[in-house]
C-alpha cells in the first residue's frame, strides 16, 4: 500500500491575541509576524497580498507560543514557548530573510529556517528580546523559572544568567543604542542590568520608586535611552529615568541609580497592557502609546497627558503594539484576536483581519460547495470566504458558546447547538435568527445534525441533536413551529456526535461513555450499540453504510459492521 501523501499547510485564518506584544511590524515594512498556537506566521502587510510563511518547530509536545521578538537588523526572528508542566521550555531562533524569502516565493511551509534551539527556562518564556546590534539575546523564565540569560546569537550557546528579582518579573527590553544594558520590569520593580561579556556579568541595580508599588507589566526605551516607559497594572504609565554608572568594583558605591520621575494621573481602564514610544515629527519630544486592558488606544504627551484627538476605542484588550518603520501608522493586537493598523496623524483604526478568541467547536461546509464554510466558536458562529480567506458574516450569541452546527441541504438555513440549552437557526445571508427551541435539552446541547434526505424546502423536515445530558431527541420543523417526536436515554455520558444516514432512517451518537448507539429514527428505538474502552468523539458511516467507523481518545479508527454491530478491527 503507497503510503499517503502528507498534508501542507497552505493559509490560516487566526492570530492568538493573548501573547504579549506578539504582533510584530517587521524591519522591512512589508511584513508583519504573529503567532498562531504553537506556530509562528509571517504575512505581507499588503491588502492585496495574502502570501504567508509559517514557522514550526516540529518538536514533540511543543506548546503555545508566548513571546515573539525581531531582530533591529531585521535577521533574525526569536520566539519563546511553554512547555508541559515543569520540563524545560524552547526558543527558537529564525532565519528572517529566508523565512521572508519563502513567503514571497509561495513556499508556506518555511523549512530549513531553523538556526537555534535554545532551552533553558522552567514552564514557560515570558519574554525575550535583542540588543541594538543583534549580537546577544535576553530570555526571561516565567513564574515558576523567573530567571534572565544572555545567550551569543551566533553560536546559540548561553552566556550568562541570574534571578531576575526577588518578584515576579514580566518584561525586558534592551536599550536602543547599547549592546550591554537591558531593563526588566514586574512586581513592584525595575532593574537596570548590564552585562560583561568576557566575565561574564550580569549586575542590576534597582530603580528607586519611592512610597509607590506598582505591578509593572509591560516596557518601553526611549529613542535617546534616557527613559523608560512601563505600563501598570492599575492602569498608569510610569517614567523612569534608567542612566546608571558601569559596573564598578564592589566598594566603590554608585553614583547615579535609577528612579521614578513621573507617572501618569489619569488612569487607563483595566490596566495598560502594552506601550510603545513614538516621536513627534513636529516638535521632536517622545510620546508614549498606551493599550488598555478595556479596549482603548491612547497617545500621551511627554508630560504624560492624554491628547484628546488621538484615541481610538477597539474591541477586546489591547495586548499588541508595533510601531512601522516610517512610524507614521502601528498595528494593534487584542485579546480578542482582532488585528487593526491606526494611522498616527488621524488616528482612526482600521480592522485589518479577525477571527475566533476561543476554541473552534466546529466546522461545517453546504453541500456541493467549497467556496464557503461555517465555524463555531464562543459567542459566535462566523461565516468564510475560503478562497479570499476573508469573514463574510458574524453571528454574535453573548455569554454562550455554539458547540456544534449544521446547514440544511439547500443552504438556506444554518442550525447551532449552545451551551446554554437552546437550538438556533439563522439565515446564512443575513445572520438573523430564523427560529430558536428553548430548552432543548436540560443542560447544553452538544451535537446537531439535519438528515440530509429532507427536502428542508419543503413543509417538514427533521433534525437530531445530543445534550450533556446524555439524550439523544428527533426534532420535526414545521413552518411555523418546531416538535420533539422522539426523546431517548441509553448514554451516560455527555454525546459528542450524532450522523444520520444518507436515507435518514437511522442515527449513530457517540458518547464519552465509551459507547456508539444507532437508532431508528422513525420508531425512536436502539438497533445497535458499540462499546470499547476508550471515550468516543465521532462515529461516521461508511460510504455504502456497509460499516460503522469511530474514532475517539485511544487514537485509533475503529471498524464495525453494520449488520450486527461486531468489531471488525
Amino acid at each position: 500500500m503507497d503510503e499517503a501523501e502528507p498534508l501542507h499547510l497552505t493559509a490560516t485564518l487566526g492570530f492568538s491575541g493573548k501573547v504579549p506584544s506578539g504582533l510584530q511590524y517587521l524591519p522591512g515594512g512589508t511584513h508583519i509576524a504573529y503567532p498562531l498556537g504553537a506556530s509562528i506566521v509571517v504575512r505581507s502587510v499588503s491588502t492585496g497580498n495574502q502570501k504567508q510563511a509559517f514557522l514550526d518547530s516540529q518538536a514533540e509536545g511543543e506548546s503555545s507560543v508566548t513571546c515573539l521578538a525581531v531582530s533591529p537588523d531585521g535577521k533574525y526572528l526569536a520566539s519563546g514557548h511553554a512547555a508541559f508542566g515543569q520540563a524545560k521550555a524552547f526558543s527558537y531562533l529564525w532565519d528572517l530573510p529566508k523565512v521572508i524569502s519563502h513567503c514571497e516565493n509561495g513556499a508556506p511551509s518555511a523549512g530549513g529556517c531553523l538556526l537555534h534551539s535554545l532551552q533553558q527556562h522552567k514552564g514557560q518564556v515570558q519574554s525575550l528580546d535583542f540588543n541594538c546590534d543583534g549580537s546577544l539575546l535576553l530570555t526571561l523564565g516565567g513564574q515558576d523559572d523567573n530567571a534572565i540569560v544572555v545567550w551569543d546569537v551566533a553560536t546559540g550557546k548561553g552566556i550568562c544568567g541570574s534571578p531576575a528579582a526577588n518578584d515576579n518579573s514580566h518584561c525586558v527590553r534592551w536599550l536602543n543604542s547599547r549592546s550591554d544594558r537591558f531593563v526588566t520590569c514586574g512586581e513592584n520593580h525595575l532593574r537596570v542590568w548590564q552585562v560583561c561579556t568576557s566575565t561574564p556579568k550580569l549586575h542590576p541595580v534597582d530603580a528607586s520608586m519611592g512610597s509607590i508599588r506598582r505591578v509593572m507589566q509591560c516596557l518601553s526605551i526611549s529613542a535617546d535611552d534616557a527613559h523608560a516607559f512601563v505600563g501598570s497594572t492599575t492602569g498608569e504609565v510610569l517614567k523612569f529615568c534608567i542612566d546608571r554608572d558601569d559596573i564598578k568594583p564592589y566598594n566603590e558605591p554608585d553614583s547615579n541609580q535609577p528612579s521614578l520621575k513621573d507617572y501618569s494621573r489619569k488612569r487607563l481602564g483595566k490596566g495598560v497592557r502594552s506601550v510603545t514610544c513614538v516621536i513627534n515629527p513636529l516638535t521632536g519630544n517622545t510620546n508614549i502609546i498606551a493599550g488598555a486592558g478595556n479596549g482603548s488606544v491612547q497617545i500621551l504627551n511627554p508630560k504624560l497627558e492624554p491628547i484628546p484627538s488621538h484615541r481610538a476605542e477597539l474591541t477586546g484588550a489591547i495586548t499588541s503594539l508595533s510601531l512601522a518603520p516610517d512610524s507614521k501608522t502601528f498595528y494593534v493586537g487584542t485579546e480578542l484576536s482582532q488585528r487593526y493598523s491606526i494611522d498616527i496623524s488621524t488616528f482612526t483604526p482600521e480592522l485589518r483581519a479577525t477571527c475566533h478568541f476561543g476554541p473552534i467547536t466546529d466546522v461545517k461546509f453546504p453541500a456541493n460547495c467549497s467556496d464557503i464554510f461555517v465555524t463555531a466558536s464562543v459567542q459566535d458562529i462566523r461565516v468564510w470566504n475560503a478562497k479570499q480567506r476573508q469573514e463574510l458574516l458574524r453571528i454574535q450569541v453573548p455569554n454562550a458558546t455554539c458547540n456544534a452546527i449544521d446547514i440544511t441541504p439547500s443552504g438556506t438555513t444554518i442550525i447551532s447547538a449552545w451551551s446554554d440549552g437552546k437550538i438556533r437557526a439563522f439565515y446564512p445571508e443575513s445572520g438573523k435568527l430564523k427560529f430558536m427551541i428553548p430548552d432543548a435539552h436540560t443542560d447544553e446541547v452538544t451535537a446537531l445534525a439535519v438528515c440530509a434526505s429532507d427536502d428542508d424546502l419543503g413543509p417538514e423536515w427533521r433534525m437530531v441533536s445530543g445534550g450533556k445530558d446524555g439524550q439523544v431527541r428527533v426534532w420535526k420543523v414545521l413552518a411555523d413551529t418546531q416538535l420533539m417526536v422522539h426523546s431517548v436515554k441509553e448514554h451516560r455520558g455527555p454525546i459528542n456526535s450524532v450522523v444520520c444516514s444518507a436515507n435518514g432512517s437511522q442515527v449513530i451518537s457517540s458518547s464519552d461513555d465509551g459507547s456508539c448507539i444507532v437508532w431508528d429514527l422513525n420508531k425512536g428505538i436502539r438497533i445497535h450499540a458499540l462499546f470499547d474502552q476508550t471515550v468516543f468523539h465521532s462515529a461516521l458511516y461508511h460510504p455504502d453504510e456497509s460499516q460503522y467507523l469511530t474514532c475517539g481518545a485511544n487514537y485509533k479508527i475503529g471498524y464495525w459492521d453494520a449488520c450486527d454491530g461486531a468489531a471488525i478491527r
